[in-house]
């Protein structure tokens, strides 16, 4: 018997096993709320990514999931969630937050992702003040501020190795700005 389990586990990938690292953070309610509110989206996997980011995330004592994030995302005391949405089909991806809502789930979409689901992350970060990168020259597109001030958490995604935004929930609305480009 334990030959057939050590077989059974060696054939089985480490994203295989995470694979659940990102479904086991989610509440069966906003999964349910999740799938009926964006039936061409899926709620994200660990292997949505691209193995050397889970491998990284995981060093880092991460959970390797890079397509969850808990966080108290509009100052009301609750955990709230930031999810990388995957399509079903192609390679689209929505960034979505969820604030709870006396046992119901709120929506806020961020952002559409046309491509590239598979270096999308997401996390959250502190409250603070954020800056917009000096890497970018341009003029500011419509909603980023700079510096961008929040005194709760703050939804950040971006493509691993390369981008990030940061987003915080004022009044309704959410202002963001380029961290990194």
């Amino acid at each position: 018997m334990k030959t057939l389990l050590a077989v059974l586990l060696s054939l089985t990938s480490l994203p295989a096993i995470a694979g659940d690292a990102c479904d086991a953070q989610l509440p069966s309610a906003l999964k349910a709320r999740v799938a009926t509110a964006f039936p061409a989206f899926r709620t994200p996997a660990v292997t949505d990514n691209l193995p050397e980011d889970v491998e990284w995330d995981l060093k880092q004592k991460g959970k390797g999931c890079l397509g969850v994030a808990k966080a108290d995302f509009d100052g009301n005391g609750t955990q709230d969630f930031l999810l990388g949405l995957t399509a079903k089909k192609g390679d689209r991806a929505i960034v979505l937050v969820a604030l709870s809502r006396r046992g119901k789930w709120q929506f806020h979409q961020l952002d559409m992702w046309p491509e590239g689901r598979s270096r999308l992350y997401v996390s959250a970060d502190k409250p603070g003040v954020y800056v917009r990168t000096e890497a970018l020259d341009g003029p500011r597109e419509h909603g980023e501020v700079s510096p961008l001030r929040c005194s709760h958490s703050v939804a950040v995604f971006g493509t691993t190795e390369s981008t990030g935004v940061a987003y915080c929930y004022k009044k309704g609305k959410w202002p963001y700005v380029w961290v990194s480009d």
